[in-house]
This record gives C-alpha cells, sequence and structure tokens, in this order.
C-alpha cells in the first residue's frame, strides 16, 4: 500500500473537476477533506460516513478515485452481517497524472513534428 500524498490528489482532481468549473479552493478542500477520512490507509469502512459523506463518494466513485467493496460475516448467533468498504485508488490517481502529463507532452512533439506554422 502506497500513500496517497496530497499534492497528488490535489492534482489529480484539478485534472477531473477544473473542467467543469470548481475553483482551486474547492478541489483542495475536497482533497483535505478525503483524506481526512482515510489518513494513512487505503481502506475505509462505510458506517462512519454520513449521508453527505457518502454522496461526495459517490462522486469520486464515479471518477475511478474510489471504490466500494463489501464482505459478509456471519456473527457468532448464526445471523450475517454485511460491511461495506470504501478504497482509495493510488494507482488511478497516479495514472490520471500520468496520462496528463503524457497528453501535455504530446503536444509539443506534435509542435515539433509539425513545425510552428
Amino acid at each position: 500500500m502506497a500513500v496517497i500524498k496530497r499534492d497528488e490528489l490535489v492534482t489529480a482532481l484539478e485534472i477531473l473537476f477544473k473542467p467543469s468549473g470548481m475553483n482551486q479552493k474547492e478541489i483542495v478542500e475536497l482533497a483535505d477533506y478525503v483524506l481526512s477520512f482515510f489518513g494513512y490507509e487505503d481502506t475505509l469502512i462505510d458506517n462512519v460516513l454520513s449521508q453527505q459523506d457518502r454522496d461526495v463518494f459517490y462522486t469520486l466513485e464515479e471518477t475511478g478515485i474510489l471504490s466500494t467493496s463489501s464482505e459478509d460475516i456471519t456473527l457468532m448467533k448464526g445471523k450475517s452481517w454485511r460491511i461495506h468498504y470504501w478504497h482509495i485508488s493510488g494507482d488511478k490517481i497516479r495514472n490520471i497524472l500520468k496520462k496528463s502529463q503524457v497528453e501535455e507532452e504530446n503536444i509539443y512533439d506534435k509542435l515539433f513534428r509539425e513545425g510552428f506554422k
């Protein structure tokens, strides 16, 4: 498990949400908000979240930064209990950053190949 750095998450959120009009302050606050739940872990139990927290997490799930899973456990009395988890994807965050860097490099490569017409 690699720790998600704040600046990595902020940059990934900028790439994802700036085009839709989210400003820098909101993006930084969102990154801090998300990291406040995960800390140094990459998994979080869903029952610590409020409904408003879940709404934010569902939005981030659509981007691939967060994902969910669940497991069923059997309690001592024989009842089945389902536990839901949220996972933050360091790989997805880093892929967003790499893709952005490649796209920026490609623009300059294209200019070089085609010349400055």
